[in-house]
């Protein structure tokens, strides 16, 4: 165990060196506790009083980060430089088939009971009991037999082991961004998952829930928060938006402080002449198109490929996105934040599927039996039954209904009756979990290494009806690509990791489960009139974003505080 817990060990001087660096940084500033911070991290019709932190289609957006918080945050824009949380270390097996956790000591609750490792335990054993609740742990099953989680047990309060299925050199990208839950207030829940949690025990740095409607609800500092001093801000405000156009219009006036909406000319969308409205839109993770491959016409390889080659991605890039996103090379489902991990002569052949090719895509078609069978003007499937499918999409995100709008209209110049469907933000999130859909647009999940990704989007736990994952609402199996992720986290050795890498990106392309359509700015606007401590192109100590999945934002939050001229209005007020 000595050479992995010297590499932990290392990893962990790391962190703390970053976050002394950011400190030190600081150090001449003037720290001044207080004040409401203003955020916009989605948009609803109606807040709904909602903490549980795995409701992804409510809760989530507001309770990760802000009210509880994970075991580890990785630090994605600085590798190797991480966040140690309720956890402050960790230790893999010589075997790799066990991960010890050393827990923060004195860590308390926001009702004052102490976290332990028997709150870790309970999270993982609530997941196990509970397959609906959507932790994230890839827990071994009857259900998910190749789960890499078998156990997690307690050594003693600050400290608790995981136990592996098989070995895993990487088992912590799976296990250290869990959000333990206390024991002693959810043992008493019939059911995680339909549990709204409307008084929050949590450890994050805001867990006092002090005024709520329907158009705006306030969250306040953990007076018991173990990092001394921390929060410098008094409250969170979250006010209610429900769309681009009203999250605009505030944001311009200067009444919202942080939010991350997508945009196309952000000097003219946002900034308007305002010096305290400022942006940075870094190049981030990749969105691609999920179709439900468990039905037709999704379920035919033919289609999927002859759907790629439809796609007018430079259109999209230069016109939908605002000339905003970044192209991707090949249909692997992930773009240049992984570049690096690239072997460009083996994906080489497969480069045609993102080349817009109508031409090819109808003699596709034509070829596998997708013509007009009843002289409706529209593509049928082979077997006579018709095609007709919408596109889900949010309808305040003004870029992403830009483009589903345009694979709409390329669809239907091959013949395919694809229609646009703009939905409510919290009903399209709580759509993605049923399986009852046709075409999603979303988002991948940044981790340390691609491994991270595609362990997500190929997640076997994630795939069972009415319980998918954002990640893998494809539902396809794909064994080969779970095989090729087991190899490439059983070695340390980046040579060794690409090799393995490259065999998924192979199968990704060869089989499309997704359809890749370009890499994401990082959605990050900011007023600074009030507070101080942003993350700027010049100080990127974290990701910007505000946006759920971005667990650093809990990391920027905490470096916030109320500037001395807002300092002294707040005082006169």
């Amino acid at each position: 165990m000595k050479a992995t817990t010297k590499i932990k060990t290392r990893s962990l001087i790391a962190c703390l060196a970053l976050t002394a660096s950011v400190q030190a940084a600081e150090a001449d500033q003037n720290r001044i506790h207080g004040g409401e911070l203003v955020l916009a991290p989605t948009q609803t019709n109606a807040h709904v009083r909602n903490f549980n932190p795995y409701n992804f289609s409510v809760g989530a957006f507001y309770a990760q980060d802000f009210i509880y918080e994970p075991l580890w945050i990785y630090n994605i824009a600085h590798p190797g430089q991480d966040f140690p949380r309720l956890a402050v270390s960790f230790e893999t097996a010589d075997d790799l088939r066990s991960i010890t956790y050393h827990l923060r000591p004195g860590v308390k609750w926001s009702d004052g009971q102490p976290f332990s490792a028997d709150d870790v335990v309970f999270t993982f054993e609530l997941a196990k009991s509970h397959p609906a609740f959507p932790v994230g742990l890839d827990i071994q099953s009857d259900s998910n037999p190749n789960g890499l989680i078998v156990s997690m047990e307690k050594i003693d309060d600050l400290t608790f082991v995981a136990r592996l299925s098989k070995p895993s050199a990487l088992a912590h990208e799976h296990i250290g961004v869990m959000y333990p839950l206390p024991r002693h207030i959810w043992k008493d829940v019939q059911d995680p998952t339909t549990f709204a949690n409307p008084e929050p025990v949590a450890t994050g740095p805001f867990t006092e829930v002090r005024s709520f409607s329907m158009s705006q609800f306030k969250v306040c500092r953990n007076e018991k928060y173990w990092d001394a001093g921390k929060p410098y801000i008094d409250c969170l405000k979250f006010p209610q938006y429900s769309g681009n156009d009203q999250t605009m219009l505030a944001a311009r006036a200067g009444k919202i402080d942080w939010l991350g909406d997508g945009m196309s000319d952000p000097e003219k969308t946002y900034v308007n002449g305002d010096k305290h409205n400022k942006y940075w839109f870094p190049a981030g993770a990749n969105a691609n198109l999920h179709l439900n491959t468990r039905k037709a016409p999704f379920n035919s390889l033919p289609f999927r490929q002859a759907f790629s080659m439809a796609l007018n991605r430079r259109f999209i890039l230069d016109v939908a996105t605002f000339g905003l996103t970044t192209e991707t090379q090949f249909p692997i489902g992930t773009g240049e934040l992984y570049k690096d991990w690239y072997d460009a002569q083996a994906l080489q052949p497969y480069r045609y599927l993102m080349e817009y090719n109508p031409k090819r895509a109808k003699a596709l078609l034509d070829d596998n039996g997708f013509v007009d069978r009843d002289g409706d003007g529209w593509r049928d499937n082979p077997d006579g039954s018709s095609i007709e499918f919408k596109l889900a999409v949010p309808s305040g995100w003004s870029d992403w209904v830009n483009t589903m709008m345009t694979v709409s209209e390329n669809l239907r110049d091959i013949g395919v009756n694809a229609h646009l469907s703009t939905q409510d933000e919290s009903t399209w999130f709580a759509g993605t979990t049923q399986g009852d859909f046709d075409v999603y647009i979303m988002w991948t999940k940044p981790s340390a290494t691609p491994h991270g990704t595609y362990s997500l989007m190929f997640a076997t736990d994630g795939l069972a009806e009415g319980r998918r994952l954002e990640q893998n609402m494809h539902g396809m199996v794909i064994p080969e690509i779970n095989q090729a992720l087991d190899k490439f986290a059983q070695t340390q050795d980046r040579t060794e990791q690409k090799k393995w890498l490259t065999q998924v990106h192979k199968q990704v392309a060869e089989k499309l489960p997704v359809i890749t359509l370009f890499a994401n700015p990082d959605w990050y606007q900011y007023n600074d009139s009030r507070f101080q401590g942003w993350v700027t192109q010049d100080n990127p100590y974290v990701r910007p974003m505000l946006h759920l999945g971005v667990p650093e934002r809990g990391v920027h939050v905490l470096n916030l505080s109320l500037r001395k001229e807002a300092a002294a209005q707040v005082a006169r007020q």
